[in-house]
């Protein structure tokens, strides 16, 4: 061996340590963002299955309902609020709207039940809902309908963590469903 073999492996020595420096961020960011798609996706998830069974009990009630004794509105937001809080965490607050047994006197004047569903809101966060549109099937059908937003903030946050998303979203679901009256 001479002395130049020396020289060349101790110029290699650190290459490593520099590579990995270079590499580390680059593996970092790929990973925050697939940790916070991932919890997007899952609450996402919760969010599309609460409202779908709020409006399924609000229309079948327990299984041995007596006509005419469907679960209200309140009951309705207490499973949903249940569905919510055991999955996403913070989610006490988020606005909802329960529209249940729209009965009442058509503004028109044809039929017996109204048109428009009777809606209550709970929540104590703001929420935006869309003008609810008349039911062309009442008053041989009632209308059921709940809808929840909720706003997402990723487990990491920061710059890096949040190139795919933005900060925080809004999710908004609504499912409608009806039941003879």
């Amino acid at each position: 061996m001479t002395s130049s073999d020396f020289g060349l492996h101790r110029e290699r020595e650190g290459q490593s340590l520099i590579e990995a420096a270079f590499l580390l961020p680059f593996l970092l960011t790929l990973t925050f963002n697939a940790i916070n798609i991932g919890y997007f996706f899952w609450a996402y998830l919760n969010m599309a299955t609460a409202p779908r069974q709020g409006v399924q009990y609000s229309i079948q009630g327990t299984s041995s309902f007596l006509q005419g004794q469907l679960p209200s509105a309140d009951v309705v937001k207490t499973l949903v609020y249940a569905d919510l809080t055991g999955a996403i965490p913070n989610s006490a607050d988020t606005p909802q709207r329960v529209c249940t047994l729209a009965n009442g006197i058509d503004p028109n004047g044809v039929g017996t039940s109204n048109q428009v569903p009777l809606c209550t809101e709970y929540g104590s966060a703001s929420g935006t809902y869309t003008a609810l549109q008349p039911d062309p099937e009442a008053p041989l059908l009632v209308l059921n309908r709940v809808d929840i937003q909720y706003t997402v903030t990723p487990p990491i946050p920061g710059f890096l963590a949040n190139l795919i998303f933005p900060p925080s979203l809004t999710f908004h679901r609504y499912v409608y469903m009806r039941a003879e009256d």
